[in-house]
């Protein structure tokens, strides 16, 4: 469900993943909130890649 409204931001906003003053990025973030607002019960990503 995640990557499917992930990609369904991109399509709609034309929106990048990665914003160099936000770890996650517009797309995660909207993501999160749709998802939250849907009722699904995964926790929201926190970033959009991880680094060691």
């Amino acid at each position: 469900t995640r990557s499917f409204i992930h990609e369904v931001v991109h399509a709609l906003t034309h929106l990048q993943d990665k914003e160099d003053s936000n770890p996650r990025g517009p797309v995660v973030e909207y993501t999160n909130i749709i998802l939250k607002e849907m009722g699904h019960t995964s926790p929201p990503r926190i970033a959009y890649e991880f680094s060691n």
